[in-house]
C-alpha cells in the first residue's frame, strides 16, 4: 500500500470512491448520493488541488481517502480538521487508515498544526476506537447532533494534541 497527498489528477477516483461510500456505508457519512452528485467535479478539484486530501493505493486503485484543513482564520490555524475519512472494504484490517491518518497527520504537523480534530458519528464505535487507538480523545458531544436516513445520532468531536 503506498500513501500519498490526491491532486486534481485524482478526481475522478476520488469522486467514485466517494459516491461508492455513501452506498456501501451510508450511516458512516453525512453525506448522500443524492448530495455527492449534485456537487460539482470544481468544487471537489478544488479540494485536490489545494493538496488537502490524502489517499492510500493499492497499486493504480484508491482504496482510501481523506481531507484534512485548517478554517481560514489566522487565530485558528493551529488546528486541522479530518473529514470525508473512507476506507473501501478491501482495504480493512491491513493498516491502510493508520498509514493514511498518520500520514495526513505527519503533512499538518509539517505546517504547524498543533491539534488535529475531527467529527465522528456516535453509532460508529469502530471508527471511534480506531481514532482512540491512534491517541485522539473525546472532547465534546452532540446528542442527536446528526441525523443519518432519518435517524438521529449523537456526533462526537475528537481531538489528538500534537507535540
Amino acid at each position: 500500500m503506498q500513501v500519498r497527498q490526491l491532486t486534481v489528477a485524482d478526481l475522478a477516483d476520488y469522486r467514485a470512491l466517494h459516491r461508492y461510500w455513501t452506498t456501501e456505508s451510508p450511516t458512516s457519512t453525512i453525506d448522500t448520493a443524492e448530495t455527492d452528485a449534485a456537487r460539482p467535479d470544481a468544487d471537489v478539484a478544488a479540494t485536490l488541488g489545494l493538496g488537502e486530501a490524502w489517499g492510500v493505493f493499492d497499486g493504480e486503485r484508491l482504496l482510501g481517502k481523506l481531507a484534512i484543513d485548517a478554517l481560514p482564520y489566522p487565530s485558528l490555524a493551529h488546528t486541522f480538521w479530518v473529514r470525508g475519512v473512507y476506507l473501501h472494504p478491501d482495504a480493512r484490517g491491513a493498516g491502510a487508515s493508520t498509514a493514511l491518518l498518520r500520514a495526513a497527520i505527519d503533512g499538518v504537523r509539517a505546517k504547524g498544526a498543533s491539534r488535529v480534530a475531527l467529527w465522528v458519528s456516535g453509532e460508529n464505535a469502530r471508527a471511534q476506537h480506531f481514532y482512540e487507538r491512534l491517541g485522539f480523545r473525546e472532547t465534546g458531544r452532540i446528542p442527536e447532533g446528526i441525523f443519518v436516513r432519518g435517524k438521529p445520532y449523537d456526533d462526537i468531536l475528537m481531538v489528538l494534541a500534537l507535540e
